[in-house]
């Protein structure tokens, strides 16, 4: 009952202020009123509207980049998830020759499934690279690995090399 009582107030007290206003007041009054209400329509809908469809080329051409270099990435992964099988012979036939990069004291035996690589001085860098190509190209995977740093001499270059043995497993 207060609440009804406290509007019909209000509304009554508005009323009279109203009735007390020259007609030119009245018509500031509505006109800022108009203007307040279209500031409050123009910041709360249409400015972020218009701001959202000016962006939105730019932001449509980053999410079409992502999108392409997500789907090359899907086809990279799939890719590597088939396991184009590859003969035993062939995978040993590319490991026999592509052991020029690992000096020319690396030699390879072949014994049923797997294949024991022997190595004297090989660059670490030549022999990351030739274990990524024997999996990639020969689908051969190291299962045992005994290796020694070897202690570059004054005379050697600087480079770190490996001696020792690997055992990979063939396709």
């Amino acid at each position: 009952m207060k609440l009804l009582t406290l509007k019909a107030n209000f509304r009554q007290g508005w009323q009279a202020a109203w009735a007390r206003r020259s007609p030119r007041e009245r018509l500031l009054l509505v006109m800022g009123v108009w203007v307040l209400g279209l500031a409050a329509l123009w910041l709360l809908a249409l400015a972020p509207a218009l701001r959202t469809w000016q962006e939105a080329p730019a932001r449509q051409a980053l999410l079409d980049t992502q999108s392409q270099r997500m789907r090359q990435l899907q086809a990279q992964a799939q890719g590597l998830q088939k396991n184009s099988a590859i003969a035993r012979t062939d995978a040993a036939l590319w490991l026999e020759k592509n052991l020029t990069e690992l000096g020319p004291n690396a030699r390879i035996s072949l014994q049923g499934n797997s294949a024991t690589l022997s190595l004297q001085a090989a660059p670490a860098a030549a022999l990351a690279r030739w274990l990524s190509l024997a999996r990639d190209n020969a689908q051969a995977l190291p299962t045992q690995a005994q290796l020694q740093q070897v202690s570059p001499t004054k005379t050697d270059s600087p480079e770190v090399t490996w001696r020792g043995s690997l055992v990979l497993r063939l396709p």
